[in-house]
């Protein structure tokens, strides 16, 4: 009776540990793509929601020798990206691929479109061996190109085929990363075939997590004494590893999901643990997960857990790049080094906008485009021009052409002509409204300007 009663309760331990694992799964996507959806609505920075590189653990490593080399993080990656690296990082090293098994957004999601395909009777395809071996070096190939021209060149070069970044801007559109859209749905759709095609072969921070699991002091082994050589273990495994083959998972590619256990249908056959000890599969996975949640913990205690970066000093056209959509007109003013007037003229925006709301919630703002008309303006403005005179560049709309014309010493006629205006307009009106009332931009007044005094050189 006893012996009945114990191997009911094993096998509702073996059921149980894949339903946490899916509940944890769960949580987490949720969790972080409710975050998304936040900072899409919110924008980023100290009052916002963070972005989703600030959230990503894969960050912390690509940002990693720009902090060393230069004290400062890459655009949009923040010290909460390092400490999450360092949680998944230690995780790993003391339980395995929990992180991957357990708690993966991008993972999770892949896990759900498998399981829903197998639900719905579509075949799934098992790829050769031999073309499945080599396949699975491609992580590591990714991992190398990502981190060696991210830091060469100082920028998240992988950002926009991100599969992740793309889910997480899904309600901003299919203009918004639209090359990541385009990998994200692809690997949705292949694996709707090929379970966890994404973990197996691509992701490049499982790559660089399969280097550190080589090293882990909990691994996954088959007591080969009590195996019964049944391959049910070999047919659940999602990332098509052969542990009736392999006595101790040593390769770094198990993510510690436990499902060969629970396929296992012999006691003791399939074990988690140090040395051959069973330490138990739920015991690793909450281990692993509690490491995680320790790290990240800890850091907001200890008052280190900071979501946006600390921006790097710049001036002139560089200082553009420290614009963000979660700054407001005065915050963009001040990192360019302009007037929120000349911000405001700009941006094309009418003289009463308030300068206290973030760019991305202005109507008719878009703060790429803002940041690519300041990087046009601030050029213009660091042209030199004739010794004695002001900077055409640097010229307000609310002046008018008679005064114009005597600051710089025009003819009247030459800048009518370059503007293609008729003689009869008003001279002491504001050049910004008698082009306004045309359907024009005052830029063009001050391009005349610029030409011009070119062309007396």
């Amino acid at each position: 009776m006893d012996s009945l009663e114990n191997k009911n309760k094993k096998k509702k331990e073996k059921k149980n540990i894949q339903y946490i694992r899916f509940t944890v799964l769960s949580i987490f996507l949720i969790f972080i793509t409710w975050m998304g959806y936040r900072h899409q609505l919110l924008g980023g920075g100290p009052a916002g929601s963070p972005t989703v590189d600030a959230m990503c653990p894969f960050g912390g490593l690509e940002a990693i020798y720009a902090w060393l080399k230069d004290g400062y993080w890459l655009r949009r990656i923040a010290l909460s990206s390092f400490i999450l690296f360092i949680g998944v990082a230690l995780a790993t090293l003391i339980t395995g691929r929990v992180f991957c098994g357990w708690i993966c957004p991008l993972g999770a999601l892949n896990k759900f479109v498998s399981a829903g395909s197998k639900k719905i009777g579509i075949k799934q395809i098992k790829l050769p061996p031999y073309l499945d071996k080599y396949m699975r070096y491609l992580k590591y190939a990714i991992l190398l190109l990502i981190l060696s021209t991210t830091w060469k060149f100082g920028t998240l070069t992988f950002r926009d085929y991100d599969p992740w970044a793309a889910w997480m801007h899904l309600t901003a559109g299919w203009s918004e990363l639209s090359n990541g859209m385009l990998i994200l749905f692809g690997l949705l759709f292949v694996g709707l075939f090929v379970e966890r095609f994404w973990c197996r072969y691509l992701c490049p921070l499982g790559a660089a997590l399969a280097l550190i699991s080589r090293f882990s002091l909990i691994k996954v082994f088959r007591e080969e004494s009590a195996c019964i050589n049944c391959g049910k273990c070999t047919s659940a495994c999602p990332v098509g590893l052969t542990p009736d083959k392999d006595i101790l998972q040593n390769d770094g590619e198990c993510i510690a999901c436990g499902k060969c256990f629970s396929a296992c249908p012999v006691e003791g056959a399939m074990n988690s643990g140090v040395k051959k000890r069973n330490f138990t599969f739920i015991r690793t996975g909450i281990a692993g997960l509690l490491i995680f949640i320790a790290v990240v913990t800890g850091a907001k205690l200890s008052g280190n857990w900071q979501t946006y970066a600390s921006l790097p000093p710049a001036t002139g056209v560089e200082a553009v790049n420290n614009v963000f959509g979660w700054m407001n007109l005065e915050q963009v003013a001040k990192t360019v080094g302009l007037d929120v007037a000349s911000v405001i003229e700009i941006a094309g925006l009418p003289e009463n906008t308030p300068t206290n709301i973030s760019i991305k919630k202005l109507p008719g703002v878009d703060d790429e485009e803002l940041k690519e008309a300041l990087r046009g303006y601030i050029q213009k403005k660091e042209k030199v021009t004739d010794k004695g005179l002001p900077n055409p560049q640097e010229m307000r709309g609310s002046v008018s052409f008679n005064e114009i014309i005597s600051e710089y010493k025009l003819d009247k006629k030459e800048l009518l002509s370059e503007l293609g205006l008729d003689e009869s307009i008003d001279m002491d009106a504001k050049v910004k409204d008698i082009l306004k009332s045309l359907g024009r931009e005052a830029q063009e007044v001050r391009d005349a300007v610029q030409s011009l005094l070119d062309k007396k050189r």
